[in-house]
């Protein structure tokens, strides 16, 4: 016999104020946007975003940046990632992959800009069928306005082929010998 047990996942919000806690307990000073990306790529867990945090506390630093957050999980930071998608949407190929290149010289993974790539497509699929900024999983909410204007630019049928496109890129990646 067993018992099972389905936790939910914890709001980014009170992700957020404990980690703003823990860091002026240790006498850090936190940037607001580096507490909310630790909070969102934790994906609802207490515990791994009190571990990233921990990661981060151990560097000895006093402040703790966005950048410092985006260069321990190896993402680009979030105007980059926008750049990228506006212009995957505009059809220039050239400075998406300028971009691109750019955040892989800054220490992002290219595995992880793919993945920020969809959860940003996913956001702008939710604006798409309506959804308010609310539900977005992965803007941050000073960036919704950006999410809803793309939406209403390239509509929902651009979003799933784009969403296609960069899963089937994933996939690939993952089996391919050049990295």
């Amino acid at each position: 016999r067993c018992q099972r047990f389905d936790f939910a996942g914890i709001a980014g919000r009170e992700i957020e104020d404990r980690l703003k806690q823990i860091a002026e307990a240790e006498g850090i000073v936190a940037e607001p946007e580096a507490i909310a990306i630790l909070a969102r790529r934790a994906g609802g867990s207490m515990r791994d975003s009190q571990s990233l945090l921990e990661q981060l506390l151990a560097t000895g630093a006093e402040r703790i940046t966005a950048a410092d957050v985006n260069y321990l999980l190896g993402i680009a930071p979030s105007a980059r990632l926008h750049r990228i998608a506006k212009s995957l949407a505009g059809g220039d190929a050239k400075t998406a992959l300028v971009e691109l290149d750019a955040s892989i010289t800054e220490g992002a993974e290219p595995g992880q800009v793919l993945d920020q790539l969809l959860g940003f497509y996913r956001d702008v699929m939710a604006a798409t069928v309506g959804c308010e900024p609310g539900l977005f999983l992965n803007a941050m909410p000073d960036e919704s306005a950006e999410v809803v204007q793309m939406a209403q630019e390239i509509g929902v049928e651009t979003v799933l082929a784009a969403v296609q496109i960069l899963e089937q890129a994933s996939a690939r990646m993952r089996l391919s010998f050049h990295p």
